[in-house]
C-alpha cells in the first residue's frame, strides 16, 4: 500500500521564515509547496530568485505578484489543491494568516490550516493590540498604558493624557506598516507619525507610554487549542535595523528553567484565545518585571533556532493538523545557543549599520544560521552571491569619493 506524504505550502513573504518552514517539515518527510509573496513591481527582467527557492527540500514553487488576500486565495486554489487529499496551508506572515483566515469557508474543502473554532476572523479578530493586552491584564501580566488615536480624513486628536516619550505603531499590522513603529519625545515627533501613518492608508495608531527596555525575549510555540506547548526562551541579542523592525538579527535560545510562572501565565493567555497553530509571544523586561509585548498568531522568526534546539513545531503542527499523534514529540529544549538571522545581518551590514568586520565575526560565533546547512546548501551558496554582489555596490561609492577628494586635492 503506498503511503501518501503529507502536503504543504508555505505561505509568506521572508525567505528565512520560509526556509525554516522548508527544512523543519522535511525533518517529516513532508511534500512541500512554497508560495512566495513578492513585488516585482513590472520590473520582471530584474526579478532574483529568492534564496529558499534552491532548497532541495521543495516539491513546487510559486510566486504571488502583489495582490490583495482575496487574490492570493484564488491563487492558492487554482494552483495548489490536491485531488487525493487536504493540504496543510502554512501561513508565515500577518498577511497570508489573515487572508486564510478571512477566506476559510472558501478554501476548508481542500485546505487545513490554523485557526480559532474554525470561525472566520476570528484570528484577525486578535490582532487587535488592544483587545491583547485587556486580556493579558486579566491574566496578571504586566502591560504598558496605552491609548488608541484614530485617523479619519488625515485628521486626528491627540488626547491630552499622552505622556512624553511614548511608543507608537499600528494597531493592527495585517496591511503592513512595522515601518512605522517609533519613539517620539514630543507632540511634534508624535504628530509627525500620525500623518506619515495617514499617508499609508493606516487609520488606527497604539500609543503606549515609553518603558526602559532592559531585555527583550520571545517565546515561540504551538497550541491544540487544549495544551500549549512552549519549548524554550529566546533572549534578543541584537535587533534589525535596516527595515526590519522588531525582527531579531542575533539571539540566544535556552529552556525555560527559571521563567515557569511567566510561562504559565502566556500557556493560560494562549488558551484564551482559543487558537490552533504557531504562535509567539514578545516580551520584555524592565526594572526587574516581565511585560507583556504583542501575541503574533503565526509563526516567529526565529523558529528555526527552536527546530535546531531539536523541537519541530511546524512539524509538530502538521501532525496534529493531520490527526496524528504528537505526544511523543521532544517538547523541551535542553542546553543554549546562539543564532544569527544572515538575511537581517546582510541588510544590517549593508546599511552601514555594522561593520564588515563585525559581520564577519558574528557570522562566526554563531552556533545556529537560519541560511546556511550542509545538507542543503544551495540557498547559502546563493545568498553568499548576493553578499558578493553587495560588497561591490558597498566598494563603488566610496571608491568614487576617494576619487574625487583626490582628484580635487589635485586642483587646490
Amino acid at each position: 500500500m503506498l503511503i501518501m506524504k503529507h502536503k504543504v505550502v508555505i505561505i509568506g513573504h521572508g525567505y528565512t521564515s520560509r526556509l525554516a518552514v522548508i527544512r523543519s517539515l522535511a525533518k517529516i518527510d513532508c511534500e512541500i509547496t512554497v508560495v512566495a509573496i513578492v513585488s516585482s513591481k513590472g520590473k520582471k527582467r530584474n526579478f532574483v530568485k529568492p534564496i529558499d527557492s534552491y532548497s532541495k527540500y521543495i516539491s513546487h514553487y510559486f510566486y504571488f505578484d502583489g495582490g490583495t488576500k482575496e487574490e492570493l486565495i484564488e491563487y492558492i486554489l487554482s494552483e495548489c489543491i490536491d485531488k487525493n487529499q487536504k493540504v496543510v496551508i502554512f501561513p508565515d506572515s500577518d498577511f497570508s494568516a489573515a487572508a486564510v483566515d478571512i477566506y476559510q469557508e472558501r478554501l476548508k474543502d481542500h485546505f487545513i490550516f490554523p485557526n480559532i473554532h474554525n470561525t472566520p476572523n476570528a484570528i484577525v479578530d486578535w490582532m487587535n493590540k488592544t483587545k491583547q493586552k485587556k486580556l493579558a491584564r486579566e491574566i496578571g501580566l504586566h502591560v504598558a498604558n496605552s491609548t488608541i488615536i484614530e485617523i479619519t480624513d488625515n485628521s486626528y486628536n491627540i488626547p491630552a493624557n499622552v505622556i512624553y516619550p511614548c511608543f507608537v505603531k499600528p494597531l493592527i499590522t495585517i496591511n503592513g506598516g512595522k515601518q512605522i513603529m517609533q519613539r517620539c519625545l514630543d507632540e511634534v515627533e508624535l504628530t509627525k507619525v500620525l500623518d506619515h501613518a495617514a499617508v499609508r492608508g493606516i487609520y488606527k495608531m497604539l500609543v503606549e507610554d515609553f518603558i526602559d527596555i532592559d531585555t527583550e525575549y520571545a517565546v515561540i510555540g504551538f497550541s491544540n487549542g487544549n495544551e500549549v506547548v512552549i519549548p524554550g526562551i529566546i533572549q534578543i541579542i541584537d535587533l534589525a535595523h535596516a527595515g526590519h523592525f522588531g525582527v531579531a538579527c542575533r539571539g540566544k535560545i535556552f529552556p525555560v528553567n527559571g521563567f515557569e510562572e511567566l510561562i504559565t501565565k502566556f500557556i493560560k493567555f494562549v488558551l484564551a484565545t482559543g487558537f490552533v497553530g504557531i504562535f509567539d509571544i514578545d516580551f520584555f523586561q524592565s526594572n526587574g518585571e516581565f511585560y507583556f509585548g504583542e501575541l503574533n498568531l503565526r509563526i516567529g522568526g526565529s523558529c528555526y533556532a527552536v527546530t535546531q534546539m531539536g523541537v519541530n513545531l511546524p512539524g509538530m503542527m502538521v501532525k496534529y493538523l493531520y490527526g496524528e499523534d504528537i505526544s511523543t514529540m521532544p517538547k523541551a529544549i535542553e542546553g543554549k545557543a546562539i543564532y544569527v538571522n544572515e538575511r537581517m545581518l546582510m541588510d544590517d551590514w549593508f546599511c552601514h549599520y555594522i561593520t564588515t568586520r563585525d559581520y564577519y565575526k558574528i557570522m562566526k560565533s554563531a552556533d545556529i544560521s537560519f541560511v546556511k546547512d550542509k545538507n542543503d546548501p544551495l540557498p547559502f551558496k546563493f545568498y553568499q552571491k548576493e553578499f558578493c554582489q553587495r560588497r561591490i555596490k558597498r566598494i563603488i561609492p566610496k571608491a568614487v569619493r576617494i576619487f574625487l577628494l583626490r582628484l580635487s586635492r589635485k586642483f587646490l
